[in-house]
């Protein structure tokens, strides 16, 4: 089987191709010439994403492309395997457990601000749904954070556990959708200690968060919510601007026991959380996101609380009153696309539940068109798909046979 080409193999062809010899590339991009030259001769293998950045855009081409990141690692996909494989070894490195010897890939200590960097463009790539391009660029972002954690000291060094404890609930994120729910869970756990060193209250704070949500992916729901609530009431934040940072942690991790509760049909638990979450948007009174100060898992603010309102909606089976609330729904830029998609997806099953099967497609098809690779690891919008070709009947739906192909669904 022909193996894929390193990111040293494709940063030489693009050079070569472009008419740059490395020094040249090294002033054009400002990367370091050593670090260049041992990319290219295989010494080293990885780099950090801003690292990646700097060279694609010296070369004129997207990251993706000089990191050879597959189209998806979607689990009908050859790719797959070895993607979970590389993540595995990034998240349980082996070098330095007593008795292994293995030759790790560390390099030159990066800088805090160029890790930072690299972790603000990992998220940015987690919330466009791009994971195959998010695990190609994280294992060297993991070894890259985890030599600046043990070499700097002082307030770099705290900076340094910061970042890596966000690397490590990112590389949780990309492992719960490639259904790899026990390594996110390791990733979330990893992350802890180092949000802990970093001093970081919003941190340890959102690694409950992520903890809470690798639970619910493991239906361990009341855990879930248990974890939630106790990380929230550790906050315990006055509602003023002053702790507007702290009010949308707090808020977020309301919606998480929201979602907690509505999983083990607590309705009235979920409606008293809720009303929670929205007595913090006359703090947090527009919808965004914070990829640097705890707010890099997912947006918070008055669209957010009501697209979690549409998810309680449909999970006490009521569909009308789902899509009315949905209606309301500003078609924010704010909220990233892969959060947009997945309130969609509860409206395209609203719909299907009504009988709206031509809406429902077309629903689907903006989700598609938003978010292409990350609907492809989506099983309620396969499920979607299938329950509109089984009760659409006779009528032909524009878009329906391309959402069924992009699904790995057959076509009927």
């Amino acid at each position: 089987m022909a193996t894929e080409p390193t990111i040293g193999e494709n940063l030489a062809r693009l050079r070569s191709q472009t008419g740059l010899t490395q020094r040249e590339l090294s002033v054009k991009s400002g990367v370091g010439l050593p670090t260049i030259r041992g990319l290219e001769r295989g010494a080293r293998t990885t780099a950090l994403m801003a690292t990646i950045s700097k060279l694609a855009s010296a070369l004129d081409v997207k990251p993706s492309v000089l990191l050879g990141a597959r189209q998806t690692l979607h689990q009908d996909d050859g790719s797959r395997d070895e993607s979970i494989t590389r993540l595995r070894r990034a998240i349980h490195p082996l070098d330095g457990l007593a008795g292994v010897s293995v030759q790790a890939d560390t390099g030159e200590v990066p800088s805090v601000e160029d890790l930072h960097r690299s972790v603000e463009q990992a998220w940015r790539t987690y919330h466009r749904g791009e994971f195959s391009e998010l695990i190609a660029g994280l294992p060297a972002l993991l070894v890259g954070a985890r030599v600046a954690a043990g070499e700097l000291r002082g307030g770099p060094r705290r900076a340094a556990h910061a970042a890596l404890s966000r690397a490590y609930q990112a590389a949780a994120q990309a492992a719960g959708h490639l259904g790899q729910d026990d390594l996110a869970r390791s990733a979330v756990e990893r992350s802890m200690p180092a949000a802990d060193t970093a001093d970081d209250g919003l941190l340890v704070a959102s690694g409950c968060n992520a903890l809470a949500w690798v639970l619910l992916r493991q239906n361990e729901s009341e855990l879930a919510g248990q974890i939630a609530s106790a990380a929230a009431d550790r906050l315990n934040p006055r509602f003023s601007r002053g702790q507007y940072r702290e009010v949308r942690m707090w808020g977020r991790l309301r919606l998480t026991g929201v979602t907690a509760a509505s999983r083990q049909e607590d309705f009235p638990t979920a409606e008293e959380l809720l009303a929670d979450a929205r007595r913090c948007t006359t703090v947090v009174d527009v919808d965004a996101m914070d990829y640097v100060n705890g707010g890099h898992q997912s947006a918070f603010g008055p669209s957010r609380v009501t697209m979690i309102a549409v998810e309680v909606a449909m999970a006490r089976q009521e569909p009308a009153v789902a899509l009315r609330l949905a209606r309301s729904v500003s078609p924010t830029p704010r909220i990233p696309p892969m959060t947009r998609g997945r309130h969609l997806l509860d409206v395209a099953q609203a719909q299907t539940w009504l009988g709206q099967y031509s809406e429902a497609v077309q629903t689907l098809t903006r989700v598609h068109g938003m978010a292409p690779e990350w609907i492809r690891y989506q099983v309620l919008a396969r499920e979607v798909v299938r329950q509109v070709q089984e009760n659409r009947g006779r009528r032909r739906l524009d878009g329906l046979v391309p959402l069924a192909k992009h699904l790995n669904l057959v076509t009927v």
